[in-house]
């Protein structure tokens, strides 16, 4: 049988991987939810970006605590800075990755599907 084809970028996919590797005791319901995401909207705001997408609810319980997990940093070309991120989440599900640029750093020109990056920092947990 054939791989699924991700829904996310290249970019999301390596945030997605660690926020799960740095968040152990949800790392098997995210990424349940995440292997079975439909993909809703994607927006560069000139600030970062958000990804929007539905997670099956069928695909593992919802997950406790808070509404978000922070995920690492990242350098980008084309950004003297570079981003954190956030995953989002819904009633325990996984909704929406948030990426933000530090300092004065735009993302209005940059095309996240293509562009080039380097996962630099783990979150703290």
């Amino acid at each position: 049988m054939p791989l699924r084809q991700s829904i996310f970028t290249l970019l999301e996919q390596a945030v997605l991987e660690a926020i799960c590797r740095a968040h152990p005791a949800d790392r098997t319901a995210l990424e349940a939810q995440l292997s079975t995401a439909t993909f809703r909207s994607r927006e560069n705001t000139g600030c970062g970006f958000f990804t929007h997408f539905a997670a099956d609810r069928n695909s593992s319980a919802p997950i406790g605590g808070e509404r978000l997990r922070n995920g690492p940093t990242a350098k980008i070309d084309g950004m003297k800075y570079g981003m954190g991120f956030i995953l989002w989440l819904e009633q325990g599900y996984a909704d929406c990755l948030e990426g933000f640029a530090y300092g004065d750093d735009s993302t209005k020109e940059l095309m996240f599907e293509a562009v080039c990056f380097e996962i630099t920092e783990q979150p703290d947990c």
